[in-house]
């Protein structure tokens, strides 16, 4: 009986299994059943990755870290960036159309040679030129009217009751970056409302960067619920030469200065964008700086669930860099230049999915992996199963 019984459920078995196999064989045929992808999305150019921690802060002013850098070193330009293959790590342009120009000055604003001594130089000066046409991505801040006015730059509630995202915005536009862009970053970090978290250090090199946080917040308290424009305020210390020309002066000589022109302190912040996200209605819907950076880099933040995903779409304006033609030895062997001198970015989208890490009690096995969808420096994200 029990034989019968065995037989009867084996038969059943078969006749449930033929037909879900022969499901699963024609399911192969458009692709992989278990593919964890969208379907739509075969045959794009789309990398996708991980992030490991909620970045807090967007805004170049106040990030520092590097589950935030990871984002912003692909959104934003600065002017300098690190060689992507060569090692030991070397300072190249990124923005910059060359290096930095540094010349030398005594107390009394002299000019010195540059073989002078440390100890007599007062004042370095950093003149920097940044490459012509480079555009910012498609951002509503930018969106102009039939008259050529900002569409959006007095907008009420009633305008903002369906806005909670950039994309529910119609319109969008761009513009060239110019040299004045980087100089209103730059007076960004002395800005009462935001928080530097290495502005003791900056505020020691940069000449008068202390006094003219002093001079803001003086301004802001006169007038508190009046936007802060700082461009009616100048910081003796950074000034635009000519449309793609500034200059940075910092106190005595300071070699290091020139690393801290590739992170993002130092990139262009159109002053449309602060003016945009400061309109009132704005802050309650998350849309500010810190949560939708505006940048003239590779990609743009397209979507932000820092919960879930996030995912940079490529600018369609970025057309200042190719890939480098040349690296360390043996890089062409292992195929590393098999991209030379193509136009950056490589991939069109990248899709971040949250992958929160767990704290072991025992011993993990992590690995290091680079992301590098575009051309700015480097970012290693630790993985660990």
């Amino acid at each position: 009986m029990t034989e019968r019984v065995d037989s009867a459920k084996l038969c059943a078995m078969r006749a449930l299994f033929v037909p879900l196999f022969a499901l699963m064989l024609s399911a192969c045929d458009g692709g992989l059943w278990n593919n964890p992808y969208p379907v739509d999305d075969e045959g794009k150019s789309i990398l996708y990755t991980a992030f490991t921690g909620r970045p807090k802060h967007l805004d170049p002013v106040q990030a520092y870290s590097e589950n935030e850098y990871e984002f912003l070193a692909q959104i934003y330009a600065p002017p300098l960036q690190y060689h992507y293959l060569e090692r030991p790590y070397q300072l190249v342009p990124l923005a910059a159309s060359a290096m930095p120009v540094v010349h030398y000055l005594d107390k009394d604003r002299r000019p010195l040679p540059d073989t002078v001594s440390a100890e007599k130089i007062a004042f370095s000066v950093y003149e920097i030129r940044i490459k012509p046409n480079m555009r910012y991505q498609p951002h509503p801040a930018f969106a102009r009217d039939s008259e050529g006015k900002p569409e959006y730059d007095h907008l009420t509630q009633s305008d903002l009751r369906d806005i909670h995202a950039l994309s529910d915005f119609p319109h969008t536009g761009t513009r060239t970056v110019t040299a004045a862009d980087y100089v209103y970053q730059i007076k960004r970090l002395a800005h009462p409302q935001l928080h530097l978290p290495i502005f003791g250090v900056m505020s020691e090199y940069i000449v008068g960067l202390k006094d003219y946080a002093v001079t803001l917040q003086d301004a802001l308290k006169k007038e508190p619920k009046t936007f802060l424009d700082l461009n009616a305020y100048p910081l003796p210390g950074v000034e635009a030469v000519d449309e793609l020309t500034y200059r940075i002066t910092i106190n005595g000589k300071y070699p290091q200065f020139a690393y801290w022109l590739a992170m993002p302190f130092f990139v262009p912040m159109p002053h449309e964008a602060e003016r945009f996200y400061a309109q009132a209605g704005m802050r309650e819907r998350n849309l500010t700086l810190d949560w939708w950076p505006v940048g003239s880099g590779p990609y743009y933040l397209a979507e932000n669930d820092p919960n879930r995903r996030m995912v940079l779409s490529r600018n369609p304006y970025y057309d200042s860099e190719t890939y480098p033609a040349k690296g360390e030895a043996g890089d062409a062997q292992a195929g590393l230049l098999a991209d030379a001198g193509k136009p950056l970015p490589l991939i069109d989208k990248v899709v971040f999915s949250l992958e929160k890490e767990s704290i072991l009690t025992g011993t993990s096995s992590c690995r290091a992996i680079s992301m590098r969808p575009a051309s700015a420096p480097t970012v290693s994200t630790r993985l660990c199963r």
